[in-house]
């Protein structure tokens, strides 16, 4: 399975019409956050018929497509990765892969929501199996410049909430509490959300501590599953 054929592949089921709608929808033009991606207008579940076609791509292939101008196919390539770290047999594999991931984070390959979104909740798992990823590791990336490295710290502790481990989704979120930019704050505010879909209880006790100083997107987002009466009481602060 070649390289060629993949992105032959992916091209056979693109429109223009997609293209435009996504390059609207993903903030491309000038100044926006998506400024410069290009699309050629794939749909998510046909790259993912791509992705899962071409699961055996090879590594030297896989890191090419990685670093491709054109969103689809990083999105394609990403899914693949996630696909070989989920059938790792070692934490060496899993680490080696994580930080393939973490270079492309870092240079700007993994460069929107989605792309994001369909790989760090998974490769986050590499949180729970390696010491060298903790606390630290995620408050640098809280931290950074780089609005996808502040998107991956929280969205990374989605694999932890998965097997109830709170505590960094929490700190994450404190961390990017005063963060400006809207795609933040709905990332903590998703985030938060699957932590109260687990443990409401532990929702409210942190929610009533700071929906006062909390983006007010981020606690919407964080109060959906609540009652009516409940999203009330918490909106009007």
């Amino acid at each position: 399975m070649s390289l060629a054929a993949l992105k032959a592949d992916l091209r056979s089921l693109a429109t223009k019409e997609r293209a435009l709608g996504a390059a609207k929808y993903f903030k491309t033009g000038i100044g926006e956050y998506g400024e410069g991606d290009v699309f050629i207008g794939v749909t998510v579940p046909d790259t993912r018929k791509i992705a899962k076609k071409y699961r055996d791509l090879l590594m030297e292939d896989l890191y090419l497509l990685a670093r491709s101008k054109k969103h689809e196919e990083r999105l394609c390539a990403l899914l693949i990765l996630v696909a070989r770290y989920n059938k790792a047999q070692s934490n060496a594999e899993r680490i080696e892969l994580f930080e393939f991931w973490l270079e492309l984070l870092a240079d700007g390959f993994v460069n929107n929501w989605d792309l994001i979104d369909s790989s760090a909740p998974y490769l986050g798992d590499i949180l729970s199996r390696h010491v060298g990823y903790g606390a630290e590791f995620l408050k640098g990336l809280a931290n950074s410049w780089n609005l996808w490295e502040r998107r991956a710290s929280v969205m990374l502790t989605f694999a932890l909430i998965r097997i109830n481990k709170f505590g960094p989704t929490k700190a994450i979120a404190l961390e990017l509490m005063a963060d400006n930019h809207d795609l933040i704050h709905k990332a903590v505010g998703w985030m938060l959300r699957e932590v109260g879909n687990r443990d409401q209880e532990y929702l409210t006790e942190f929610l009533n501590k700071y929906k006062k100083q909390m983006p007010r997107t981020t606690l919407r987002y964080a109060i959906e599953k609540y009652s009516k009466e409940e999203r009330a009481a918490f909106l009007a602060r």
